[in-house]
């Protein structure tokens, strides 16, 4: 029977040192695209101060402040999801408002075919 010899430790491994937290930089950058393609734009503004909260968490992590990389990480996820919110929202009310005044402005168009003839 043969006994593996134990690992060697990772000279570069502390494990002291917390795992570095999601920087949701992607998910910002999504959200905020997509909102001023599909949406009034106003998003853009929760956006932006989400992809600047993200990559804040790199820098901080790899500074070796982990409870401010964590704090970023934090506020990053918040203002993403104020900006998905925002996203659905305009959505929604474009969705609506097509059609609210989609439907009279053909009604309109047809009474004016209507008239002409």
């Amino acid at each position: 029977m043969s006994i593996t010899p134990p690992y060697p430790p990772n000279p570069g491994f502390n494990p002291a040192t917390p795992l570095k937290p999601k920087n949701w930089l992607t998910e910002n950058i999504v959200a905020t695209v997509v909102g001023l393609f599909c949406c009034c734009g106003v998003n853009a503004i929760t956006g932006v101060i989400g992809i600047v909260f993200s990559t804040q968490v790199d820098t901080k992590y790899n500074a070796g402040d982990y409870a401010g990389a964590e704090s970023s990480a934090n506020t990053a996820k918040i203002m993403f999801y104020v900006t998905a919110g925002l996203v659905a929202l305009g959505v929604i009310l474009n969705i609506i408002s097509f059609f609210l005044y989609g439907g009279l402005m053909f009604k309109q168009m047809q009474d004016n075919y209507n008239y002409n003839m």
